[in-house]
């Protein structure tokens, strides 16, 4: 019978940690956590399984009040989105997993818009004024954080300029969508967005793109 020498069987035992399989090892809870961590226990409708990203990706700001979910609209309308502000043709990409349900043309309010509707989960995300029809069609499946279309001014926010008009609807039914996009873009946690603008910047990011609508 073979004997093993002293320490063999411990030699043997430690070859498995090497760095190599302890670096794979971290690289997948790396992949793993940002999913885990989006679950917000599913009271607002979200999935527990697939990460949330912001629509946009790009320096952004608000419309402030009268860009809020339930503001006042002509015709004694509410607003059912949030209005997040950014240059013309800035990316735009699917907040979650999801399917396409529609995506069209409306010349009074919502100009070139998109609808999908989260994997997994009881929330519709609604994407308006996007500046050519979206690049997505109805029944495609799209990847959280996957480019869908860019932000415009079509329909109505030609008089305001250029942003997007985004919607969350949880059975049908609209709900503010600002405490989301807060947690998604990072800074509901007390981190700064890379994508969020000081007041300084803001105003030379503004000046900029003005002189460039102006050419």
């Amino acid at each position: 019978m073979k004997r093993l020498a002293p320490g063999a069987g411990r030699a043997n035992s430690t070859r498995r940690s090497t760095p190599a399989r302890i670096g794979f090892l971290l690289a997948a809870v790396a992949l793993i956590h940002p999913v885990v961590s989006s679950a917000s226990g599913g009271r607002d409708g979200g999935t527990a399984f697939f990460a949330h990203v912001f629509p946009v990706r790009g320096p952004h700001w608000t419309r402030g009040a009268i860009g809020e979910f339930g503001a006042p609209r002509s015709g004694g309308r509410t607003h059912e989105g949030f209005d997040i502000v950014a240059a013309c043709r800035t990316p735009l990409v699917a907040a979650a997993t999801a399917r396409v349900l529609r995506s069209g043309y409306d010349p009074v309010l919502y100009g070139n818009y998109l609808t999908i509707h989260g994997q997994g989960e009881q929330r519709a995300y609604f994407y308006a004024h996007l500046a050519r029809p979206a690049r997505v069609h109805r029944g495609e499946r799209v990847w959280a954080g996957e480019r869908v279309g860019v932000v415009g001014e079509t329909g109505n926010a030609r008089t305001v300029g250029c942003h997007l008009h985004f919607e969350i609807h949880l059975r049908g039914r609209p709900i503010d969508p600002a405490p989301a996009l807060r947690r998604w873009d990072g800074y509901g946690r007390g981190t700064t967005s890379p994508y969020c603008l000081g007041l300084q910047e803001l105003a030379a990011f503004a000046s900029r793109d003005l002189r460039a609508r102006r050419l």
